[in-house]
């Protein structure tokens, strides 16, 4: 089963023992720093971050535009995969042609125009991500299909399958697994996008939990928040190659 990167046992020692270097360094032998926060000042904050800071709210507005945003995105790929797995067809082509602006043009610019367009919408940061991961998957199923091996297709068309089976069947459940295992990196990719978009127009999300850290100067707060980030990614990350090894285990190389 493949794990999320650094879950051997040697990356887990080695997160133990930072830990309590943290713990035995920051809180006995220099207790008064501007570079970590003490473990007990640490804990002692994490009242002002579920209240003053609504950590919950926050948190789950954050949490719920990544994952219905990844949701949403797979489902609609799933059922435009007939259009989208053909040559030549003009909703695939303009899709793929903003290929070429997201190598020069980093996403979280065209962020900037969603907030310039609807500063105040509650569901802005929704739809940013939401296309952003959508077009990110289109882009990758359209890499992918060029690498199928050619003798699914052959043998396919030799049992009298038609295009439309073709791409469906054989192509679509191809692409599928290595699609799967794009996921991680496009989910870390949106978490990354989603606190800078966050921290740039403030109001809801983990990202203003950083603005407001920082504003205040907070550093436990901002030290506690890059904690919760950290676990939620990895667990995200754990998660859907569990869902990839259960439901799409199958290998085409």
């Amino acid at each position: 089963m493949e794990k999320p990167a650094g879950t051997s046992k040697k990356n887990i020692y080695i997160l133990i023992a930072y830990f309590f270097l943290w713990i035995i360094l920051f809180e006995y032998i220099l207790p008064v720093n501007r570079f970590l926060p003490k473990p007990s000042i640490v804990i002692l904050s994490l009242k002002d971050l579920w209240n003053f800071y609504r950590l919950p709210q926050n948190f789950l507005y954050s949490v719920a535009a990544i994952y219905l945003s990844l949701i949403v995105s797979y489902l609609l790929l799933y059922f435009l995969r007939n259009i989208l797995l053909l040559k030549n067809h003009l909703f695939a082509d303009i899709i793929l042609s903003l290929h070429w602006f997201f190598k020069y043009v980093p996403a979280i610019i065209l962020g900037l125009f969603f907030i310039y367009w609807l500063p105040q919408s509650f569901y802005t940061e929704f739809i940013f991500i939401f296309l952003t991961s959508f077009l990110m998957m289109v882009i990758k199923l359209k890499e992918k299909v060029p690498k199928v091996n050619k003798e699914f297709i052959e043998a396919a068309i030799s049992l009298g399958a038609g295009e439309k089976i073709i791409r469906e069947k054989i192509i679509w459940k191809a692409v599928q697994p290595d699609l799967l295992k794009f996921f991680p990196d496009l989910h870390f990719f949106l978490w990354s996008v989603l606190l800078a978009f966050e921290y740039i127009k403030g109001g809801f999300g983990l990202g203003n939990i950083f603005r407001m850290a920082l504003q205040y100067k907070d550093l436990s707060i901002l030290f506690s928040t890059t904690a919760i980030v950290g676990i939620v990614i990895y667990l995200g990350s754990f998660s859907i190659l569990y869902i990839k090894n259960k439901f799409i285990h199958w290998s085409t190389t």
